[in-house]
């Protein structure tokens, strides 16, 4: 499996971006909010998290022929 730099960064964005959404749902992490205002922001910050290891996973890879006539098509 070959992972470049930007791989890495996204998955361990979504990876913080996750643990600090659980954080806050479970109330490990507490800031003078309501309740509801913690729960909301946290499961926001689940679901983006969700959405960028889904994007970063399924990023189609691009074709042989445009790496190797490096020609756009317009």
């Amino acid at each position: 499996m070959n992972l470049d730099p930007g791989k890495i960064f996204a998955y361990a964005i979504a990876g913080i971006t996750f643990c600090a959404g659980m954080a806050l749902v479970t109330g490990m992490l507490r800031f003078q909010v309501p309740n509801q205002v913690s729960n909301i922001f946290g499961t926001v910050l689940i679901l983006m998290s969700l959405y960028r290891f889904l994007v970063t996973y399924l990023k189609p890879k691009p074709s042989k022929y445009r790496r190797q006539t490096n020609v756009d098509e317009e």
